[in-house]
């Protein structure tokens, strides 16, 4: 079709065109001086933000006030994060380029939010405190939080308004049909984001255009496509808000599209609305049947559509919050759960999650073992605190993680002691051998920590088997722990042993006598037991070697070795 004269003579310049790319270009002038004064107001409330909150997080070290640390933390991370972003999304080259960033503000406003909650949350630990300084600091920064938030908005409408009312110089001689495509191409950024992405499905260029045409102004984004297999294509591509799906299509047809999109658990959740020529009952019954979230004939009634689109949107943004509320919750309960289990073993937490208190059990038999530094306390004496800590940290890492291997549970640490157990709170029969491989591995991993760092991590291991009363104790900082005459007696064979030594009774050497290696029996003295038999554990028999116990992960705990 060739363009009618009074079309061609609409791509002509015209004195009336080349007064508008005047305006233009002045429009754009004040727009970008616009968007630069917002820019400065954002920068000064994220600085105060950045200030109040350094101030505070010198204020809270020591004092007691550690509990504060983390949220004061995060208020600073996230001022620093919306610093970096209004940098990135608000640079005066990009705006003057006509990129807008949506992106960046959204995240912004995400940063402000996470700034504002944190703040009401320290609010509340600070009154407390009866610090009137501290709370006025904190309630600066809660209210230049309010203030960006209120600062984004306005500038996320700004750039939003500008898509809509600042065309750029070129596009006063464009042909109508490009400025069409342009406004459902280009504003993809801001208005999906302000009113959702549709995809319309046709293989009626008509349909489309006019479809187009009606919702691109109304600040939907659109994309189109003109059979099922490139509808399909797109939204794996692209993820959109809303489908409006042509029926009767050559090719693959909108009921096997839709088909293929409910089956997808990907595209499942993307509302459909079935377009047809057909208002047969049994086509939309059976539209709905396989998941249409609406239905309507053509030729549609535009405020119709319209309502049938933002009922299904609004359904859409339910749903989304739904999922994004219920994976918030899934990871705080993972969160929870694994903080859970790094108190409790796993079955009691269980136990508790269940609603069962007062947990205490009897066990008629199991393998108590305690380890010590020897000469930790001058040890402490000669390094810094944080080296100190990494170093207790870093030895006590590798023991918990033997005893996942070997199957045993720690109990506890108290200093430079560590205590675990062996056939609690699951029974098994070979605590005591697998508590004894521990030992062993326990002291070659001392010895490599040694010969690397030069510091003696020389230690004392005691072992004792009987039985044990196992329970949970406290209500806010509650802990799973062992009671009994065979706790006391393992934590006397840990003091009495030597230096580097294992030391063991005669209860744990007989269930091991006949695997690993040990020192003749010698009674020893021991308070409030008086004499007692006891032997040091020299290592495995190497007849054991190939029945010993394997561990965790990589054999059973049972079997060859």
């Amino acid at each position: 079709m060739h363009p009618s004269p009074a079309s061609s003579a609409a791509l002509i310049p015209t004195d009336s065109s080349i007064t508008n790319v005047a305006q233009s270009q002045e429009s754009q002038a004040e727009f970008t001086s616009r968007v630069a004064r917002t820019r400065h107001d954002l920068r000064n409330c994220i600085g105060q933000i950045l200030g109040f909150s350094e101030m505070l997080i010198e204020e809270v070290q020591g004092g007691g006030r550690e509990p504060l640390r983390a949220d004061l933390d995060l208020i600073h991370n996230r001022a620093s994060q919306m610093i970096a972003r209004i940098e990135e999304g608000l640079d005066r080259s990009k705006i003057e380029a006509g990129v807008r960033d949506s992106l960046a503000l959204q995240q912004t406003r995400e940063n402000a939010v996470e700034v504002a909650d944190a703040t009401k949350r320290l609010l509340e630990k600070a009154r407390d405190l009866r610090d009137d300084v501290f709370i006025d600091d904190l309630s600066r920064i809660g209210a230049a939080a309010d203030k960006t938030l209120e600062l984004v908005s306005l500038t996320y409408d700004l750039l939003s308004d500008a898509v809509e009312t600042i065309p750029a110089a070129e596009t006063v001689l464009e042909s109508s049909a490009a400025v069409i495509a342009r406004s459902w191409k280009v504003p993809e950024n801001l208005q999906a984001l302000r009113r959702g992405a549709i995809l319309v499905v046709d293989d009626l260029a008509e349909n489309r255009e006019l479809l187009m045409r009606r919702l691109s102004p109304l600040g939907y984004s659109i994309t189109v496509s003109e059979n099922g297999e490139q509808a399909l294509e797109s939204v794996r591509g692209c993820p959109v808000d809303l489908i409006l799906l042509d029926i009767f299509m050559p090719g693959l047809d909108g009921i096997e599209v839709l088909q293929r999109l409910k089956a997808n658990p990907a595209t499942q959740h993307i509302p459909v609305i079935m377009l047809s020529s057909s208002d047969k009952l049994d086509n939309i019954v059976h539209c709905i049947t396989l998941g249409a979230d609406d239905f309507l004939p053509k030729p549609f009634n535009t405020t119709l559509l319209m309502a049938r689109i933002e009922s299904s949107l609004s359904k859409k943004r339910l749903r989304d919050q739904e999922s994004a509320f219920l994976a918030r919750l899934k990871a705080e309960q993972e969160i929870s759960e694994r903080l859970l289990l790094n108190i409790l073993p796993r079955p009691i937490a269980e136990r508790l999650k269940l609603g069962e208190k007062n947990i205490a059990d009897n066990f008629a038999e199991a393998t108590v073992l305690f380890t010590d530094f020897v000469g930790f306390t001058e040890l402490s004496s000669t390094i810094g605190p944080k080296e100190l800590v990494r170093r207790l940290n870093e030895i006590f890492s590798a023991f918990d993680q033997l005893c996942g291997e070997y199957g045993l549970e720690k109990i506890k640490m108290i200093g430079d002691a560590y205590m675990v157990v062996g056939g609690l709170p699951t029974p098994r029969a070979d605590h005591a051998e697998a508590a004894a491989g521990l030992a062993l591995e326990m002291q070659k991993k001392a010895a490599c920590f040694e010969a690397r760092d030069g510091q003696p991590f020389r230690m004392r291991i005691g072992i004792n088997t009987g039985p044990v009363v196992a329970g949970v104790i406290g209500t806010k900082k509650f802990a799973y722990d062992l009671w009994g005459d065979t706790v006391n007696l393992a934590s006397r064979m840990e003091s009495h042993a030597p230096t580097g030594g294992i030391l063991v009774t005669e209860s744990t050497h007989k269930q091991l006598r006949r695997k690993f290696k040990f020192s003749p029996g010698r009674l020893m003295r021991i308070k409030g037991k008086g004499e007692l038999l006891t032997y040091l554990l020299l290592g495995r028999k190497e007849e054991a070697r190939t029945t010993g116990v394997r561990r965790k992960g990589k054999h059973s705990r049972k079997g060859t070795r």
